[in-house]
């Protein structure tokens, strides 16, 4: 009933499955070095203990017998102790529960409320000395003081869902008994992944869940064929900055490029916090990168982020909020440090944020003088601090088999491609689309490589068209699809077979995520991508 593994332990994935399956199996706790952040939270919400312990994994074998002290926070197996750190006291009613599925059902049994959080003050808003995610963590539980490992109870300002999780979510809210949800106008439904149907009982499981989800607890804000969630989510201005957010889904961290705390949650925490409002973070502690220079021409915010992933490796941000800011940060559109932030999960990120600045605030049509509370205190107190110049950088591209693996275009040079994917909420706004079609302009794709564009939204869509970006990709011989995850989720819109090559401008490039265990995936920026397209082999956008 005790599994001991090694570091970053567990699925990054939303999905609780992962955490499920040893439930299942009567494992009851789980010592590691680390965990995958959203694993960590899916675990507990399960009934499932975990500890962080480094060095017990030396001393054991499998049918040792392994004793966990949560009293006095240590962890012993044969004649060696190890310590731990204490688990706090909400968790531990998760688990004693049985799971945060029974612990939600005794709280509507119990005719449980969410008290009313206390309002903070302009000036205790603009105090010094927080990074960004503890400032916004503060500001919405409320409370005046907060540092690293902290528990605060948010309200959260918005959830989200999307049509993956619809019949799961479902099936939760009848199983702990919610009649009415705490707000449905905090609350939206996309149908993005599943769209259109794809794959067998698509349709009538996820699809009519969704509907049936909206009817019965009243949720007006439904989003059906109308673009991917991430990038809805800030184009309707669902996901605003100094907010706490969440969804369904691990790359919810892209509203961070705007200033808002956001990271994607499990079907059983969103049943619990659409039931309750209220929603438990641990306050992380934060990296600073500080981005100097200007991105010089063919170099984009994608390159800047697959650098740092490479430089740091997939737990290099475990359960940290990657905060950036300088010069280079300041130069990106929104549409850039979305594409940042969303990355940031594939650092094991809690989250990804950047500074309020006056392009935020044009962005969503709000005074600067409400948001800029949201700005890097030379005062806080930072795990360490990255610092790049973006000058210096060229192209960067993830190869096979991780996210991590990243090597400058200089050292890929030449890599034959079979497809190349433009779009995903990591690179399907309007910005990425001009990147891609300014290379692409008057030119043929190469006869054996299937070039797709997926525009990220409607809205997207429509102003490609407008613009002429879709009549140059159409030309170039690119297959255009209508908004939707397509691909960058494996669903099957030019899935791939063994041994074949794919360059993608989206956020993961896992084994199997895109076709065959065998298929090999690379990611990079619109740019290089494009630049491919048309040579058939991984091409440096400069020379073009």
């Amino acid at each position: 009933s005790i599994v001991v593994a090694e570091e970053n332990y567990g699925e990054g994935s939303s999905r609780e499955h992962a955490a499920m399956e040893p439930r299942f199996l009567n494992v009851r706790v789980i010592l590691a070095k680390s965990f995958a952040r959203i694993f960590f939270r899916n675990a507990f919400n399960n009934g499932i203990i975990l500890l962080q312990c480094d060095g017990i994994q030396e001393v054991v074998k499998g049918g040792d017998i392994v004793t966990v002290d949560l009293e006095n926070k240590t962890v012993s197996a044969n004649g060696k102790s190890f310590p731990v750190g204490a688990i706090p006291q909400n968790l531990l009613e998760i688990v004693e529960h049985g799971g945060l599925v029974e612990d939600t059902k005794a709280k509507i049994k119990a005719g449980y409320k969410a008290p009313e959080l206390p309002v903070m003050s302009d000036a205790s808003l603009r105090r010094k000395g927080f990074t960004l995610a503890e400032k916004i963590l503060r500001k919405n539980a409320g409370v005046e003081e907060v540092k690293p490992g902290d528990i605060v109870v948010t309200h959260p300002d918005f959830l989200m869902i999307h049509d993956i999780y619809t019949p799961y979510l479902l099936d939760t809210l009848h199983e702990m008994g919610t009649k009415e949800i705490d707000d449905p106008d905090k609350v939206c439904i996309v149908f993005d992944h599943c769209m259109p149907t794809a794959v067998a009982k698509n349709d009538s499981a996820h699809y009519d869940a969704g509907l049936k989800l909206a009817e019965e607890y009243g949720i007006k804000k439904l989003h059906i064929g109308e673009g991917i969630c991430h990038s809805l989510m800030h184009e309707k201005f669902y996901a605003k900055p100094g907010e706490v957010q969440s969804a369904t889904d691990s790359h919810t961290t892209t509203y961070g490029g705007a200033g808002c705390f956001c990271s994607g949650i499990g079907t059983a925490e969103m049943a619990a916090a659409l039931t309750t409002g209220e929603l438990w973070f641990k306050v992380p502690s934060a990296i600073k990168v500080v981005l100097n220079g200007h991105f010089p021409k063919g170099v984009f915010s994608k390159d800047i982020i697959l650098r740092i992933l490479g430089d740091i490796t997939a737990s290099g941000a475990q359960y940290k909020s990657l905060e950036f800011t300088g010069p280079a940060a300041r130069e990106m559109s929104l549409d850039a440090r979305f594409t940042v932030a969303n990355m940031a999960l594939e650092a094991g990120a809690k989250c990804g944020l950047f500074e309020a600045d006056e392009k935020t605030a044009a962005y969503y049509g709000i005074p600067l003088s409400e948001i800029d509370w949201i700005r890097i205190d030379d005062e806080a107190q930072y795990e360490k601090v990255l610092t790049y110049d973006v000058s210096t950088l060229e192209p960067q591209l993830s190869c096979p088999q991780g996210v991590d693996n990243v090597y400058p275009i200089s050292e890929v040079l030449g890599t034959p491609m079979d497809e190349v994917y433009i779009g995903s909420c990591t690179n399907g706004s309007l910005e990425d689309l001009k990147a891609a079609a300014d290379i692409l302009r008057g030119k043929k794709v190469a006869n054996h490589v299937r070039v797709i564009v997926v525009p990220a939204t409607n809205t997207v869509f429509k102003e490609a068209i407008e613009k002429g970006y879709i009549k140059d990709f159409i030309e170039a011989g690119c297959v255009i699809s209508h908004p939707c995850c397509g691909l960058c989720c494996g669903m099957p819109y030019g899935l791939m077979y063994d041994d074949e090559r794919i360059l993608l401008t989206a956020n993961r490039n896992f084994i199997g995520r895109q076709g065959t265990k065998k298929t090999l995936g690379y990611l990079s920026s619109p740019a290089v991508a494009a630049a491919t397209a048309l040579t058939g082999v991984v091409t440096d956008p400069r020379t073009l």
